[in-house]
């Protein structure tokens, strides 16, 4: 089953992942991340039902997680990722000519939805990975 799928009709999506993400805890303030919100919350900001006054469209958060290389981590976390027996890092195997990631779940955090949306999106999971990121 692939890892990826093009989901690109729609601007941001769980799962997506994004360059130079504006984080608050990352150590150079900007990586990649990945949308965690689900795709109804994605659309409250994006297809709203209910208007979003303008002051508040600047800061309207949406949850993401940060992603690197799996090179980065210590250790024996990298095999452990790989067997799915560490669940801070949702794995992601390399495919579609992105290198082998993981998000870092517990690192989980808030970023503006309105910066995101002007971050270079790379990839987007498809449905059957982002079912693994449900679970």
């Amino acid at each position: 089953m692939p890892v990826y799928a093009d989901r690109s009709s729609d601007a941001a999506n769980q799962g997506d992942i994004f360059e130079d993400v504006p984080f608050a805890t990352v150590p150079d303030g900007a990586a990649w991340g990945m949308i965690v919100s689900h795709d109804c919350d994605c659309d409250k900001f994006l297809k709203p039902k209910t208007p979003i006054p303008d002051d508040q469209r600047p800061v309207w958060p949406i949850t993401m997680a940060p992603v690197h290389p799996i090179e980065q981590l210590t250790g024996g976390r990298i095999k452990a990722v790989r067997n799915r027996e560490m669940p801070r890092y949702f794995h992601l195997p390399a495919e579609a000519g992105l290198p082998e990631l993981v998000a870092d779940l517990w690192l989980e955090q808030p970023v503006p939805m309105e910066q995101v949306l002007r971050c270079e999106r790379h990839a987007s999971l498809s449905d059957e990975w982002r079912s693994h990121l449900w679970a």
